[in-house]
């Protein structure tokens, strides 16, 4: 190793050695409202102005607009001598509590969740097993019901699960094949309904249901899907253990990565069993190349599941072998470049 070469990979390994620090720096500015704020604000404001408002120190104030500075969350302007702050488009648009794409809400997972959790990745490396089951010797599904104990994390969960659900992402997926033909479509697991909403727009001929377990199904009624949205049925149960609606096509999107193979072969055989003839399952996940290499984001979120679940990320192989042990056949695999793609399979 050369000497440029050398140094370039130390510098890698510093910056993942404050990885850690990046995610710590962004959470504690959206908590103390930093963005807020600032989009508040008609004029950049001095770094003593922002400690005012913060109610913090000028000392740890300056450390922190500095170090979003460098994270480019914050852009800097001169004047007399003094630097001013203002929030960067990107800020400004999703770390503004106010903002219709706010991801604040989201990213109190990874803070109050995660982040801690991932203190104790090397136990759940070496055990293989999620860290509740670890500790608390408790099996993996109470990760569920740990995270539904109150409204406000489950709003949390249900917020982060719609933050991966771009416009570009859902279009891409849905787009991928022909699902008009399908009248009944069954969303497991559907959350707060985002897709369905989506579902439902593209095809109004067809009624969508949404079925998820009865907290879920409370608190998507309160918050997410009104009245005015005729197309979409809210049903309760759990997919586990409750009956299945009938349904031309089922969507699982995100719930088989939860799961080891046994329990995802259960639950497809349930959605087997219920899927009308010349039904389908459209399954939306983030698909590893076949040698296992993917986008970092990949990887990243595999390491969330294990500290969490007893499922993987997988390969479009290992899916499709989970669907022909069932019986599902015609098995198709979108390719759009994007953090989740769909498979589609048809009974």
């Amino acid at each position: 190793m050369n000497m440029d070469n050398e140094q370039e990979g130390v510098r890698l390994l510093q910056q993942y050695a404050h990885s850690f620090l990046t995610s710590q720096v962004m959470f504690a500015a959206c908590e103390l409202k930093l963005f807020d704020v600032l989009a508040e604000s008609e004029e950049p404001l001095s770094t003593a102005a922002i400690a005012e408002r913060l109610g913090t120190s000028i000392r740890g104030t300056r450390c922190l607009v500095s170090a979003c500075v460098g994270l480019k969350l914050l852009d800097v302007n001169f004047k007399n001598g003094e630097v001013f702050y203002k929030n960067t488009k990107l800020s400004q648009s999703y770390l503004t509590t106010v903002s219709s794409t706010s991801v604040c809400d989201a990213f109190k997972f990874y803070s109050n969740e995660a982040y801690p959790a991932a203190s104790h990745l090397t136990d759940v490396i070496r055990h293989g097993n999620p860290l509740s089951q670890i500790q608390s010797g408790v099996p993996p599904n109470m990760f569920f019901k740990d995270i539904y104990r109150s409204e406000e994390k489950m709003m949390t969960f249900m917020k982060l699960m719609d933050l991966s659900w771009t416009s570009r992402t859902k279009r891409a997926v849905i787009s991928a094949f022909d699902l008009s033909p399908f009248k009944t479509i069954c969303d497991l697991g559907g959350c707060s309904g985002d897709l369905a909403k989506y579902c439902a727009s593209l095809f109004p001929s067809s009624s969508i249901i949404v079925y998820d377990l009865p907290e879920v199904i409370k608190t998507t009624k309160e918050h997410f899907v009104s009245p005015g949205d005729d197309h979409i049925i809210l049903q309760q149960g759990n997919f586990f253990f409750d009956p299945l609606p009938n349904a031309d096509l089922f969507i699982l999107s995100r719930i088989l990565h939860d799961w080891e193979d046994d329990t995802c072969l259960k639950l497809l055989h349930k959605v087997y069993m219920a899927c009308n003839p010349g039904g389908a399952v459209l399954i939306i996940e983030a698909i590893l190349n076949e040698d296992k290499t993917a986008y970092l984001p990949y990887y990243m979120h595999n390491v969330v599941i294990l500290l969490f679940t007893e499922g993987k990320e997988r390969t479009f192989s290992e899916y499709k072998g989970l669907l022909e042990t069932v019986g599902f056949k015609n098995i198709q695999l979108s390719i759009n470049g994007d953090l989740l793609e769909g498979i589609l399979a048809r009974k």
